[in-house]
């Protein structure tokens, strides 16, 4: 999405990326909708097949409509920073606040995995989400970590009961249930969308609509096909614009095991414990490491 250019932002290539999901759907509702009709007047032994193929149709419709509505969405944001007057910080607005206004869930994480119990990235909508996943890196348990195919709905007691570390310290910021769902393919995740909620219950349509959000972004940001950056390697997409908080933290890590001779999971358990000490997020304790204005000593 980037124009190569000093770092403009390349609104066409938003533009193109909402028109091709959008004419994605219309084409899979016109198939679902022949097979309506056909499904009408089919004789007993076809129904269910003419049921199955529009039904496949539908969610493929679904699919694509909810791609095409975050994207649609980011797109107006970057319109309206663009024409915002000079002076202002030369940057886009945030991917991810976009897609969580868009979908309602309002507090949205990705966390991208470098291996099972790793985060390589994460990306967040809002300062809730930022708490609450600095939260699930602190005590190494939370929603981000959960990888099945359907979504993970948690809320009231069972949050702590769950994740007895978590589940407490995220009631105080004000997070009373979550909705987790897999980001990637089914056999091998790439990483989990966690929706962090106030409300003590979400319904089944918050879920939908995470597990909706996860699938355009695996359709979109996450999938082999998406062309990659020359530069950095990155998928070329909006949410790798977004601050990537996590390397801060790779960098913080790397500069305690070579201050203090231990290995990376010793050095990350330093920062976490730090962190928990001083009531402060990790992400702010690997950024004083990194400035040097802290060495843990």
């Amino acid at each position: 999405m980037w124009d190569g250019t000093g770092g403009r932002y390349d609104q066409s290539a938003l533009r193109k990326l909402v028109d091709a999901a959008r004419g994605r759907a219309d084409r899979a509702a016109a198939v679902a909708l022949r097979h309506e009709i056909l499904m009408e007047t089919a004789s007993e032994t076809m129904r269910p097949f003419h049921r199955r193929m529009a039904e496949l149709h539908r969610a493929t419709e679904s699919r694509h409509r909810a791609t095409a509505d975050l994207h649609a969405s980011y797109a107006a944001a970057v319109k309206n920073w663009a024409a915002e007057p000079k002076g202002r910080e030369d940057i886009p607005p945030p991917f991810m606040t976009a897609v969580a206004e868009t979908s309602g869930a309002r507090s949205l994480a990705v966390t991208l995995f470098d291996g099972p119990e790793s985060a390589a990235a994460v990306v967040v909508s809002d300062p809730v989400a930022a708490k609450a996943n600095d939260l699930e890196y602190l005590f190494g348990e939370g929603p981000s970590w959960r990888t099945s195919g359907e979504p993970g709905v948690c809320g009231g007691r069972e949050l702590s009961s769950r994740w007895p570390r978590f589940g407490p310290a995220a009631r105080e910021i004000g997070v009373r249930a979550v909705v987790s769902a897999r980001l990637g393919p089914r056999d091998a995740p790439l990483g989990t969308l966690t929706a962090y909620r106030p409300e003590p219950e979400p319904d089944a349509e918050v879920a939908r609509s995470t597990e909706l959000v996860a699938e355009a972004l695996t359709d979109t940001a996450l999938h082999p096909s998406t062309l990659l950056d020359a530069d950095d390697g990155l998928p070329v997409h909006p949410l790798f614009g977004d601050v990537d908080r996590q390397c801060v933290v790779h960098q913080a890590t790397g500069m305690v095991m070579t201050t203090h001779d231990c290995t990376a999971p010793d050095a990350l358990a330093l920062i976490r414990a730090h962190a928990y000490t001083l009531d402060e997020s990790v992400f702010e304790v690997a950024r004083t490491i990194v400035n040097r204005t802290s060495t843990l000593s």
